[in-house]
Protein backbone atom coordinates (compact mmCIF):
# COMPACT_ATOMS: atom_id res chain seq x y z
CA UNK A 1 0.00 0.00 0.00
CA UNK A 2 1.65 3.31 -1.12
CA UNK A 3 -1.41 5.72 -2.17
CA UNK A 4 -4.55 6.28 -0.45
CA UNK A 5 -6.65 4.55 -3.22
CA UNK A 6 -4.54 1.42 -1.84
CA UNK A 7 -4.94 1.47 1.29
CA UNK A 8 -8.98 2.25 1.05
CA UNK A 9 -8.73 -1.06 -1.28
CA UNK A 10 -6.92 -2.48 1.53
CA UNK A 11 -9.80 -1.73 3.82
CA UNK A 12 -12.66 -2.24 1.70
CA UNK A 13 -11.11 -5.98 0.95
CA UNK A 14 -10.67 -6.15 4.76
CA UNK A 15 -13.84 -4.97 5.54
CA UNK A 16 -15.60 -7.45 3.08
CA UNK A 17 -13.88 -10.62 4.38
CA UNK A 18 -14.26 -9.69 7.60
CA UNK A 19 -17.94 -10.20 7.20
CA UNK A 20 -19.00 -7.58 9.50
CA UNK A 21 -21.38 -4.85 8.77
CA UNK A 22 -20.10 -1.15 8.75
CA UNK A 23 -22.09 -0.43 11.83
CA UNK A 24 -20.36 -3.61 13.62
CA UNK A 25 -16.77 -2.29 12.89
CA UNK A 26 -17.41 1.30 13.29
CA UNK A 27 -18.70 0.18 16.58
CA UNK A 28 -15.56 -2.14 17.73
CA UNK A 29 -12.85 0.77 16.05
CA UNK A 30 -14.74 4.00 18.37
CA UNK A 31 -16.64 5.32 15.59
CA UNK A 32 -19.74 7.08 16.21
CA UNK A 33 -21.43 7.20 12.99
CA UNK A 34 -21.22 3.58 10.36
CA UNK A 35 -20.62 6.55 7.76
CA UNK A 36 -17.42 6.75 8.74
CA UNK A 37 -16.43 3.66 7.40
CA UNK A 38 -17.91 3.85 4.09
CA UNK A 39 -15.95 7.47 3.77
CA UNK A 40 -12.91 5.31 4.41
CA UNK A 41 -13.38 2.48 2.10
CA UNK A 42 -13.73 5.66 -0.64
CA UNK A 43 -10.77 6.97 0.28
CA UNK A 44 -13.35 10.22 0.64
CA UNK A 45 -11.63 10.27 4.45
CA UNK A 46 -8.09 9.10 5.61
CA UNK A 47 -7.70 6.22 8.04
CA UNK A 48 -7.38 8.14 11.46
CA UNK A 49 -3.93 6.61 12.75
CA UNK A 50 -5.22 6.62 16.79
CA UNK A 51 -8.15 3.91 14.83
CA UNK A 52 -5.27 1.18 13.53
CA UNK A 53 -5.28 -0.83 16.40
CA UNK A 54 -8.61 -0.81 16.96
CA UNK A 55 -9.19 -1.12 13.11
CA UNK A 56 -7.18 -4.04 12.58
CA UNK A 57 -8.45 -5.83 15.12
CA UNK A 58 -11.55 -5.65 14.41
CA UNK A 59 -10.97 -6.70 11.13
CA UNK A 60 -8.55 -9.79 12.08
CA UNK A 61 -5.68 -7.85 10.53
CA UNK A 62 -1.69 -7.32 11.09
CA UNK A 63 -1.68 -3.55 12.68
CA UNK A 64 1.63 -3.13 11.30
CA UNK A 65 1.05 -4.09 8.04
CA UNK A 66 -1.89 -0.87 8.23
CA UNK A 67 -0.06 1.34 10.23
CA UNK A 68 3.25 1.01 7.39
CA UNK A 69 0.55 1.27 4.71
CA UNK A 70 -1.19 4.19 6.29
CA UNK A 71 1.94 5.63 6.99
CA UNK A 72 3.39 5.25 3.18
CA UNK A 73 0.15 6.85 1.43
CA UNK A 74 -0.44 9.67 3.96
CA UNK A 75 2.62 10.21 5.92
CA UNK A 76 5.50 9.56 3.48
CA UNK A 77 8.34 11.28 4.68
CA UNK A 78 7.51 10.35 8.94
CA UNK A 79 7.84 6.79 7.01
CA UNK A 80 10.79 7.30 5.47
CA UNK A 81 12.14 8.41 9.24
CA UNK A 82 10.68 5.85 11.34
CA UNK A 83 11.65 3.26 9.22
CA UNK A 84 15.43 4.09 8.90
CA UNK A 85 14.72 4.84 13.17
CA UNK A 86 13.03 1.64 14.43
CA UNK A 87 12.98 -0.86 10.94
CA UNK A 88 11.92 -3.65 13.14
CA UNK A 89 8.84 -2.04 14.36
CA UNK A 90 7.25 -2.41 10.41
CA UNK A 91 7.66 -5.31 10.00
CA UNK A 92 3.68 -7.79 10.27
CA UNK A 93 3.42 -10.36 13.15
CA UNK A 94 4.32 -13.53 11.09
CA UNK A 95 7.69 -11.54 10.29
CA UNK A 96 8.42 -11.20 14.07
CA UNK A 97 7.35 -14.87 14.32
CA UNK A 98 9.87 -16.20 11.82
CA UNK A 99 13.01 -13.92 13.14
CA UNK A 100 11.76 -15.05 16.83
CA UNK A 101 11.86 -18.76 15.45
CA UNK A 102 15.29 -18.78 13.70
CA UNK A 103 16.82 -16.82 16.56
CA UNK A 104 15.83 -20.03 18.73
CA UNK A 105 17.29 -22.58 16.48
CA UNK A 106 20.05 -20.72 16.24
CA UNK A 107 20.22 -20.30 19.83
CA UNK A 108 19.34 -24.08 20.52
CA UNK A 109 21.80 -25.12 17.70
CA UNK A 110 19.43 -26.64 15.29
CA UNK A 111 21.00 -24.15 13.17
CA UNK A 112 24.52 -23.22 13.16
Amino acid sequence: MKTKAEVAAYLTHAIAVSGKSNTQIAAEVGFALPNVISMIKTGKTPMPMARIPAMAKALGTDPNILLDGCLAAYMPELRRVLSDLTPSTLISRGELSFIRAVRHAVRTGVIV
